[in-house]
């Protein structure tokens, strides 16, 4: 587990009140991550260019760096053959369904803010409450806190806290009343609870997937993934966050005996269902359709070493959109 341990990363939780009725889709990740990239690029930009296209700050500007982040091939070998660099974060909507929230409604977002990531804390801060203020993005709302999550708890209570944000979850990093930061983000270091631990055999792996799971295998899109296609996907993640993030090398010699543990697994359960949805992309003016799948997959064998890196990509997500909450999962494990 060595590389993902290099790997630090910091699971938040904004708590938020509605101001008025609030009105968005099922899923709220466009919604959230749309407001969020337009009003963090109207906090920082200072050429007021109507776009980042050959932009002079690009490799400095906190905007690209966070929300655009260029790929710097010539920094990053590992980053040659992807079109994209991954996000330093992972923003995951608030999971109530519902298209209508009456005022005063509690909901929360959840925030993963990997590596150098956690530096922009105060812009995430700042850009939610002004994206609240206006109420240009589903309605007007509050941010009461910023809460680091409970590291000790598995991702299943998580998603437990997104559904009900009046549970109360220990950290207060921020304090939405009187706008103070009142203490530092506590860092993921694993979940114990999950019982991956060194030392205890894991033989079954299960994972329930609470946003759509937005994947390709051999170039298509894969509608029914199963347990190779996904740990495949999770690896190859986390090798890039840690090469980009973490100040590893691009060497993937040490993924090799992992693909070989999750090529020898058996995929004893595999059940998903299409999820139909897109959004409006600003960048090439026209909906983009974002169709994923949502269900669950049960895998068997000699999981061991794989445990680990599965417990960290509950925070980290697998798959494309990411940033705008694709790809969370719950996992439980057993012998």
């Amino acid at each position: 587990m060595e590389r993902s341990l290099g790997l630090r990363f910091f699971p938040l939780r904004f708590d938020f009140e509605t101001l008025g009725p609030f009105r968005a889709p099922e899923f709220k990740g466009a919604l959230f991550r749309g407001g969020f990239g337009q009003f963090f690029r109207d906090l920082v930009c200072s050429t007021r260019a109507p776009n980042c296209l050959a932009c002079a700050h690009l490799s400095t500007c906190p905007y690209s760096l966070v929300f655009e982040t260029p790929v710097q091939a010539d920094r990053f070998p590992v980053l040659r053959k992807y079109p994209n660099a991954p996000h330093p974060f992972v923003l995951v909507p608030p999971l109530d369904p519902r298209p209508l929230l009456p005022a005063g409604e509690q909901m929360a977002v959840s925030v993963v803010l990997i590596g150098p990531g956690i530096d922009y804390l105060p812009h995430f801060v700042c850009v939610f409450e002004e994206m609240g203020r206006s109420g240009r993005y589903g309605g007007a709302f509050r941010l009461s806190a910023v809460r680091s999550e409970d590291c000790g708890l598995q991702a299943s209570s998580l998603q437990s806290a997104i559904r009900n944000p009046q549970s109360e979850i220990p950290g207060l990093v921020y304090d939405g009343a009187s706008h103070r930061f009142l203490a530092a983000p506590v860092p993921w270091t694993g979940a114990p609870e999950h019982g991956c631990t060194a030392g205890i055999p894991i033989r079954r792996i299960r994972l329930e997937f609470a946003t759509p799971l937005r994947m390709r295998t051999n170039g298509h899109y894969n509608a029914s993934p199963d347990f190779v296609a996904v740990t495949h996907a999770l690896l190859r993640r986390i090798h890039l966050l840690t090469a980009l993030y973490a100040g590893a090398d691009s060497d993937d010699a040490w993924l090799r005996p992992l693909l070989a543990a999750a090529d020898a697994a058996v995929t004893e359960q595999s059940s998903f269902r299409l999820f139909a949805w897109d959004r409006m992309s600003g960048r090439q003016q026209r909906r983009v359709q974002m169709d994923g799948v949502l269900g669950s997959l049960v895998a068997s064998g000699d999981l061991t070493a794989l445990a680990p890196y599965f417990q960290a990509g509950e925070w980290l997500n697998v798959g494309s959109g990411t940033s705008m909450g694709m790809g969370r999962y719950c996992m439980e494990c057993g012998s």
